[in-house]
């Protein structure tokens, strides 16, 4: 390259920067909030989110399973590391069509594992990602940058968004701000079916990336919202086609999950507080009682230490008040009013054993009963807060500086009180007793921040900051406050207590190194009381057992907690624990955890063929002659109403080769006469079979694993998870996201407003 040809590949570089840097500065300060807020999981190596039990038992395991798969060109559509094998996309919360889990299959791994700085980084990003999505909507709103800036960071690091550790729960939520900017645009009648078609694209997305619960409570928002345009009744059918758009753009969207997810809703049991329950069952309502607020909590809405709720309702103070200045300021705008009703909404959502409106809801609106964690709804409490606070930093520029002074008063009062009873306490602590201050000194920072941003309201007021000042030190308040609740509980490396679940991962690494390089085909029982998390998913090993929510019903009905008949023909053949689980184990390998692997003899072989039939006249008889010692399971095959024809001969049968992976599963037989091949794993609706490349039935057999076949001869038998609830579902969501481009290309004239206020009678 010659020096004129670099020099002007330099100017045009340089002119790129020029006129990209005014558009690309705001988000990296977002992201750079964000990231100071989380600073200990991104700039060091020392802490860690998921060293909770649930998140090392459960959600790692589910995580490293599914960036396995990835990373092998796959999908893990059905895990055979659970349970004898079931549906992993259908229990909607490992988030297999999330596509940050895909982004994470980005990270290294060591030893084929995921690593936990990594995991953190990956949660971090979510993070910056919803704050994102805020900043574009204040942006929206016309808020100038430094209060779109200042909103998405709260947004990222405060309240439900700041605080879940669940990274299927916050995946959802993120989506809020991405709705609402279609969602009202559309209702302005900016281009109005395409941005209802995106507002509904991106409300899809969110029932796509994980727990149903946020998706369910931004949905019931977005209803809220829409219902209101019904009130204009000259403009009824104009609102009724744009959110029809909407709603129908959702559902074909999030179709490749809510699709698999009702069929196995339909064909499996899940256990909550209220017991074991299938799809038919409705969770109790003491149970969505016991996992709301209670009013008493609302405290912590200001003060720190909710992390012991099922989600922080921590806002802070510098939020709040900007919020209240967007009230006494804005009041007549349009957005302020709806935003307050949403909270509000939200708020009282929460508050389930006190509030019967949601009791009416939980009658009468669908999927409300299945949910029961009202206390998710605080995502779209947050949402609306941290809107308003944007909403009310940018009134700061105007009509809000009037209202400066009130709110610095009030701050005034509020952080004199909380940090002068903090210091006074500190000070009477040898005389008085002082759970607080043994036990959360954070309260006394509450009130010091409040103290610093009464001072900064002052100062604006009066005229002695300029604008960047102002917004550049609210961000820090923000940052700090936020700073000192999240991350609040997580684990330090050297905190061997608390880091004893995520070390486990790690510790048992030479067990799975001895299962894998065993060349059997292998079904492990896993003895929870020695090992706590999900050995198979993590491993990628068959097991019996996984730290999950739900299972099959026909399994859990069958097996109880495995007796030695079941552990036999469901081929159990190792189990993983420190003494035996039953007689006759015999010891194979000891790791440098203590936990051993013991060998159970006499099991079957994960195929066999058999000769004989029983019908069973239905699943509860089916299941008494499968627990009856009396039928030989090895010989004979039970299915239900009808049985097929099958010859009995002398000979022997071979089964001559047998090999899987998570979704097929091949063998080779050589039949005397024509019988059936047993395979024992679980049946399912989507798998299919082949005999020699053509079509065959599955039959349900002995009321749970499958069953096909196959005539004398030599033959192979191909089994294959091709489930038409997800190629179906998939088709549909690709429907969904053509029909909003198709609609986004398609020119399209500007429509009635109607957020407008109705007209008075």
């Amino acid at each position: 390259m010659t020096t004129s040809t670099l020099g002007r590949v330099t100017d045009l570089g340089a002119e790129w920067a020029r006129r990209a840097w005014p558009r690309l500065w705001p988000p990296l300060l977002v992201v750079a909030g964000v990231v100071a807020v989380f600073w200990k999981l991104v700039l060091t190596k020392q802490y860690t989110f998921v060293s909770s039990p649930d998140m090392a038992n459960q959600v790692m395991p589910w995580l490293g399973a599914q960036v396995h798969a990835i990373r092998h060109w796959s999908i893990l559509l059905w895990t055979p590391y659970e349970w004898f094998g079931q549906s992993l996309i259908g229990q909607v919360q490992p988030g297999v069509t999330s596509p940050f889990n895909y982004l994470l299959a980005l990270a290294p791994l060591h030893d084929g594992q995921l690593q936990v700085f990594y995991v953190n980084l990956w949660f971090v990003l979510i993070h910056c990602v919803g704050g994102l999505f805020a900043y574009w909507l204040f942006v929206d709103l016309d808020c100038a940058v430094g209060p779109a800036v200042l909103g998405a960071i709260f947004y990222a690091t405060g309240g439900f968004c700041g605080n879940t550790e669940w990274p299927q729960q916050l995946a959802p939520a993120i989506w809020a701000p991405l709705v609402f900017l279609f969602l009202l645009r559309s209702l302005r009648g900016r281009a109005p079916l395409r941005n209802a078609a995106w507002a509904g694209a991106a409300l899809g997305a969110s029932w796509l990336c994980g727990h149903h619960a946020m998706s369910l409570a931004l949905t019931y928002a977005v209803a809220g919202v829409g219902a209101a345009a019904f009130i204009r009744r000259d403009t009824r059918r104009l609102a009724a086609l744009r959110l029809a758009v909407l709603f129908g753009v959702m559902a074909l969207v999030s179709a490749v999950q809510t699709l698999p997810a009702s069929e196995y809703g339909k064909l499996a049991k899940r256990w909550t507080a209220t017991g074991a329950l299938t799809w038919k069952d409705r969770v109790e309502y003491p149970e969505h009682e016991d996992s709301g607020l209670r009013p008493t909590d609302l405290l912590h809405v200001v003060m720190p230490g909710g992390g012991g709720l099922r989600s922080d309702p921590f806002t802070g103070t510098v939020a709040l008040s900007l919020a209240a200045i967007a009230v006494m300021s804005s009041f007549r705008r349009r957005e302020v009013r709806m935003f307050l009703l949403l909270g509000v909404a939200a708020l009282l959502y929460t508050l389930s054993h006190f509030d019967p409106l949601y009791g009416i809801l939980y009658a009468l609106g669908p999927m409300v009963e299945k949910s029961r964690a009202p206390i998710v709804a605080l995502s779209v409490f947050q949402f609306a807060v941290a809107s308003l606070a944007a909403l009310g930093a940018n009134a700061l520029l105007s009509s809000g500086a009037a209202h400066c002074r009130a709110v610095s008063k009030a701050m005034l009062w509020f952080g004199g009180i909380t940090f002068g009873l903090f210091t006074l306490m500190a000070y009477l602590k040898p005389a008085v007793a002082s759970g607080i201050l043994d036990g959360d000194p954070r309260p006394g920072m509450i009130g010091l921040v409040a103290l610093l941003a009464a001072a900064l309201y002052y100062a604006w007021f009066r005229g002695l900051l300029g604008r960047r000042c102002l917004f550049a030190f609210a961000t820090l308040l923000i940052v700090i406050e936020q700073g000192n609740e999240v991350g609040w509980g997580w684990s330090h490396s050297r905190d061997t207590n608390h880091m004893a679940t995520i070390n486990a991962l790690y510790d048992t690494r030479d067990l799975a190194a001895f299962l894998h390089a065993r060349h059997d085909v292998k079904r492990l029982e896993i003895n929870d009381k020695d090992v706590h998390f999900s050995f198979g998913d993590w491993y990628r090993l068959p097991a019996a057992h996984a730290m999950t929510a739900s299972m099959l019903t026909a399994t859990s009905e069958l097996g109880g907690w495995w007796d030695d008949r079941l552990v036999h023909m469901y081929g159990m053949n190792y189990a993983v624990s420190r003494t035996p689980t039953r007689g006759g184990q015999q010891e194979a390998f000891t790791g440098k955890s203590g936990i051993k692997i013991w060998r159970t003899p006499d099991t079957f072989p994960h195929a066999w063929t058999v000769h004989q039939m029983f019908a069973a006249p239905n699943d509860i008889d089916g299941a008494e002659r499968v627990r009856d010692a009396r039928i030989d399971l090895r010989r004979t095959a039970v299915t239900l109403k009808t049985q097929p024809a099958v010859d009995q001969c002398g000979d022997d049968d071979l089964v001559s080769g047998f090999s899987e992976n998570p979704s097929q599963v091949w063998a080779h037989v050589e039949m005397a006469c024509k019988g059936m091949l047993v395979v024992s794993d679980n049946w399912y609706p989507g798998w299919r079979a082949e005999v020699d490349g053509q079509p065959a039935e599955i039959w349900k057999v002995d009321t749970v694993i499958r069953g096909v076949v196959v005539a004398a001869g030599k033959h192979t038998v191909v089994m294959r998870y091709r489930p038409l609830s997800v190629y179906f579902g998939f088709a549909l969501t690709l429907l969904g996201l053509a029909a909003a481009v198709a609609l986004h290309r398609r020119r399209e004239a500007d429509g009635a407003d109607l957020f407008v206020d109705a007209p008075r009678e």
